[in-house]
């Protein structure tokens, strides 16, 4: 494949992106994603969003295939061997600021080869245009490879049904899914990361943390 072609796909899933809803942006890192290997780490990935989807959902996840809309992108840096994901995801309750946290604790806890807290970047989405260009920027070395179709969940529709969740059987859920120490700690890093971004406006410094 062409240079040419790579770009003209790629602008057609930027394109795509822009005409979905979404507004959160997120990083999710493993412990090491030099060392923990494609396979493992996607196992680790699949489990999470099921996890996620069940704990908005209930039930309704498997028996009405009930999702939270999502695009994943693997990532593996600029030496080719870390590897990540980002992710734009539509939140499915109206805390967008709650959701963050939720993703990043739930994901800090959920495996021990897992990033922590600070690690991982979770965040309301500020540039719609930013983040979509941010999601594809490897799709010139990986392809279509880059974009996650297995752990990614592209269904408008869903978001229709979403006030009908949110109720207290969510809520309980939701209060379940990590302690109140680890959601304080993922509010923290919520803030000093919105503050980071705020005063450099660069997406790159997620690659570093």
């Amino acid at each position: 494949m062409t240079f040419e072609q790579r770009k003209q796909e790629r602008q057609a899933l930027v394109q795509h992106l822009m005409a979905q809803d979404w507004d959160v942006f997120g990083t999710l890192k493993f412990v090491n994603g030099r060392t923990i290997g494609r396979s493992s780490a996607d196992k680790l990935l699949r489990s999470y969003w099921n996890k996620m989807d069940r704990m908005m959902f209930g039930k309704a996840a498997e028996r009405q295939n009930m999702r939270v809309p999502r695009w994943c992108f693997a990532h593996e840096g600029g030496d080719t061997e870390n590897y990540h994901i980002h992710f734009a995801l539509q939140a499915p309750i109206p805390d967008v600021n709650h959701m963050c946290c939720t993703l990043n604790a739930v994901w800090a806890q959920h495996h021990n080869q897992t990033a922590p807290l600070f690690k991982n970047w979770i965040m309301p989405v500020t540039d719609r245009t930013a983040v979509a260009s941010y999601l594809t920027r490897e799709y010139w070395r990986l392809g279509s490879d880059t974009f996650l179709d297995a752990m990614s969940w592209d269904d408008q529709t869903a978001a229709n049904a979403f006030k009908d969740y949110h109720h207290l059987k969510q809520a309980n859920r939701l209060s379940r899914a990590a302690s109140p120490l680890w959601l304080k700690q993922a509010h923290q890093a919520l803030g000093d990361q919105k503050a980071a971004y705020e005063a450099s406006s660069d997406l790159q410094m997620m690659e570093r943390g």
